[in-house]
């Protein structure tokens, strides 16, 4: 099972028509992990000199196009995919992602003092994402997201899910989380057959503001009427826990 996640903090205004209350986004995943033989010293070292370059690159790009980096943090194998971290593109559609892969991937070609990665990044997916309200606007360089598989229930409406997840996140926030969540929606190179029909994701500014939003969920949020009934649209799965840094934009 491939654990598909995102992180981009959204900026929203607060909309009474819910349609507007969330923002498409796409998004490529890269499944990465060490190469054989190298020790963790030497792929930190490698790893260290190439990012540090491809900031360089990327920042150097006329884009809408932002990168994330995710290292497992509460997981398990198959939570993992087998993948020791993940790099994930962001665009507003797919043809700014096309530019944006196509001129990191040139410029790094013809660059032949291009920092040598240690990660192989063998498999790839795509998704389309649906990104809530957040807590705020200002992004963190460093953060945490949480991921659960979920399946509709029969009868599910989407559209009254998303309604109500939007009233339970403005609550949770007005009770002093600092947060923020979005729908992800499998797509190319995703599994075949049995799966999630979606992903759902929810992002802290780092570990103790996850932590608290936790506590505050449990305390103040949990069995609120939108809470209560956004679970007659949905089930979930045990979550995966990753924590990121911010590489472009």
């Amino acid at each position: 099972m491939r654990v598909l996640l995102l992180i981009l903090l959204s900026t929203f205004v607060w909309s009474d028509d819910h349609t507007e209350m969330y923002q498409d986004v796409y998004a490529q995943y890269q499944y990465c992990s060490v190469k054989d033989g190298l020790s963790d010293a030497q792929a930190e070292r490698m790893f260290e000199k190439h990012i540090t370059a491809y900031r360089e690159l990327a920042e150097s790009l006329d884009d809408e196009v932002s990168t994330v980096m995710l290292f497992p943090f509460y997981t398990n194998e198959e939570m993992r995919g087998g993948a020791d971290m993940m790099f994930i593109t962001h665009a507003p559609n797919m043809k700014a992602m096309g530019e944006y892969l196509v001129a990191t991937w040139n410029a790094i070609d013809q660059d032949k003092m291009f920092p040598e990665s240690p990660m192989e990044c063998e498999n790839a997916s795509t998704a389309f994402q649906r990104v809530g309200p957040a807590s705020t606007d200002e992004p963190s360089d460093f953060f945490t997201v949480d991921y659960w598989p979920c399946n509709y229930k029969e009868g599910a409406d989407p559209e009254l899910m998303r309604k109500l997840q939007a009233q339970v996140a403005m609550e949770h926030y007005a009770n002093g989380a600092d947060a923020a969540y979005r729908y992800i929606y499998p797509g190319y190179g995703s599994d075949r057959g049995e799966g999630p029909d979606f992903w759902f994701s929810q992002s802290s500014p780092g570990l103790i503001a996850r932590g608290e939003s936790i506590d505050i969920f449990w305390d103040k949020t949990y069995g609120s009427e939108a809470e209560r009934a956004r679970w007659d649209h949905f089930s979930c799965d045990k979550p995966s826990t990753w924590v990121g840094w911010r590489a472009h934009n």
